[in-house]
């Protein structure tokens, strides 16, 4: 008896300090901010790193080589598809007044229809719906976006960071490990073996259906005849990481531009959006992700909505891979502690 209640005790301290911890945290979120982004950068290279080191190649040279690497691939990306991102978003603004015209006048079109007054009372409520919807949405993408960059002097120490995290794998593992008993250590190396299982999946998994379907909509776009066709398939790139919703948000822009120019280009481009879907969901995801998140539609919904009510737009990208850790943590806690 005394036993367990000493073990109980004991768990009760952890959780303590756990939660004492993870407030203090929260106090000094600002001041964490690349420090979490340094251990994310250095969680995403440490793959690489290690399958370098094994081909008998020194750890601080193979970061080195991995860094380079990347910095080469970032410089690619830049070269060839910066001046056409910025070109492309140059026409856009010119051609935004046009748009601002044409849709008021489809919308003085549509309000003199001859229609009941109570109809045409819910149909503009839906429209200013809409609009606010769309509005929330990219206030929430540009005020992240603003936040990084108003934070840039973070990214810039995440980097480095990343290398003296990359450096001391083992030993911060270890040290970590040494705050548990020695029978409780091969339990916790196995949680964070199924963590690890967990969010490989979805990184490596979304972020390849992601450049898929994004690549798909930019070269449909392109041969329909959309304008703007490399913005458009780096948005339903980005957007494509949001599970269920990312479709939608990513096919409405693509739509609506080609409505500016034909009602037949607006039902190509929709049609062609309908069918990268459905090969997405019903082949690409299916293969590449497969089940291993191990989450019930419904608790992905509900990790969308609560994240992107808490923090927006990355709310919602960060709300599936949480909510598929917090999945694994509490099946353990289950298992060893109720069960």
């Amino acid at each position: 008896m005394d036993l367990t209640v000493r073990v109980w005790q004991r768990w009760l301290f952890f959780i303590v300090v756990a939660l004492a911890t993870i407030y203090f945290l929260y106090l000094v979120r600002s001041v964490l901010f690349s420090f979490a982004l340094g251990f994310l950068l250095a969680y995403l290279l440490f793959r690489p790193v290690r399958y370098i080191e094994r081909r008998g190649i020194r750890r601080l040279w193979a970061i080195l080589l991995v860094y380079a690497s990347v910095l080469a691939l970032s410089f690619l990306f830049l070269y060839f598809a910066l001046p056409g991102i910025i070109k492309e978003m140059t026409a856009l603004a010119h051609l935004l007044p046009r748009y601002a015209d044409q849709t008021e006048e489809i919308m003085s079109k549509i309000d003199h229809i001859d229609m009941p007054h109570k109809l045409k009372e819910v149909f503009w409520k839906n429209v200013r719906d809409i609009e606010e919807f769309i509005y929330k949405g990219l206030n929430s993408l540009v005020k992240g976006i603003y936040d990084v960059l108003e934070t840039a002097l973070f990214l810039i120490f995440a980097p480095i960071l990343a290398f003296y995290v990359m450096m001391d794998w083992e030993k911060i593992g270890d040290g970590f490990l040494h705050l548990f008993s020695p029978p409780v250590r091969l339990e916790i190396k196995q949680l964070f073996k199924d963590i690890d299982e967990v969010l490989i999946s979805f990184i490596k998994g979304y972020f390849l259906v992601a450049c898929i379907v994004g690549g798909l909509t930019g070269v449909t776009a392109y041969f329909i005849g959309v304008k703007f066709p490399l913005l458009l398939g780096i948005l339903a790139g980005i957007t494509n990481l949001i599970p269920f919703l990312g479709a939608f948000l990513g096919g409405i822009p693509a739509v609506l531009l080609a409505l500016t120019d034909s009602w037949r280009l607006a039902l190509y481009m929709a049609l062609g959006i309908v069918i990268i879907q459905q090969l997405e969901s019903n082949f690409i995801t299916p293969r590449i992700i497969g089940n291993r998140l191990g989450l019930h539609p419904l608790v992905i919904v509900f990790a969308l909505l609560a994240g992107g009510n808490l923090l927006g737009i990355w709310g919602m990208l960060i709300g599936v891979p949480l909510a598929a850790v917090l999945r694994v943590i509490f099946s353990w806690f289950y298992g060893k502690i109720i069960a």
